[in-house]
C-alpha cells in the first residue's frame, strides 16, 4: 500500500512539472466553417493529429437541421490544405450508404482515409454536402467544419 502511495505522488508531481508529457493537450480541435447556413457536426480523428503518408479514421456525428441525406448521392469529404490555401493531394469523398431524414442524428466512420505528405502546420476541412449540375457553385454543402494542425 505504501508503494502505491508513493507511486501515485509521484506520478502526479511529475504530471505537475510536466516531465510525462502526454499528448492530450495536442488533440484536433475542429471548429464551424465560415459558410453561411449550415450545421455543425463532431469530428474525431485516429491517429490524432495525422501522419503524413498514413491512413487516417474519421467519426463523423451530425444532426443535419435543414437537409436530408441521400443514399449514394449525399457526400462526406475529407480535405487537407496549407495555410495559403493550397491544396494537400486529392481530396477524398464518400457518399453515404443509408438515407436520413432532416433532424436525424447519424454517425459515420471513414476508415483508410488517405493522408498527403504534410508540412508543420495546415489546415482539415470536413464537409457534408450534394452535387450539382451548376459549374459556378458545384455543391451545395449543408455542413462543414475545419481544424488547424499546427506541430512543433
Amino acid at each position: 500500500m505504501k508503494n502505491f502511495i508513493f507511486a501515485f505522488i509521484l506520478f502526479a508531481h511529475l504530471l505537475t512539472i510536466n516531465v510525462a508529457p502526454f499528448k492530450l493537450n495536442k488533440r484536433t480541435t475542429f471548429y464551424p466553417c465560415s459558410v453561411q447556413s449550415v450545421d455543425l457536426f463532431i469530428v474525431s480523428i485516429v491517429p490524432d493529429p495525422p501522419e503524413s503518408g498514413k491512413g487516417e479514421t474519421f467519426y463523423v456525428s451530425v444532426t443535419l437541421t435543414k437537409h436530408e441525406i441521400i443514399k449514394n448521392k449525399t457526400f462526406l469529404g475529407i480535405s487537407y490544405a496549407g495555410l495559403d490555401g493550397t491544396s494537400l493531394g486529392d481530396p477524398y469523398y464518400s457518399t453515404f450508404t443509408e438515407s436520413y431524414k432532416a433532424g436525424d442524428l447519424f454517425s459515420v466512420t471513414l476508415s483508410d482515409v488517405p493522408t498527403p505528405q504534410l508540412p508543420d502546420a495546415y489546415y482539415i476541412g470536413v464537409t457534408v454536402g450534394d452535387p450539382t449540375n451548376d459549374p459556378k457553385n458545384p455543391l451545395d454543402i449543408y455542413g462543414c467544419v475545419y481544424a488547424e494542425v499546427i506541430r512543433g
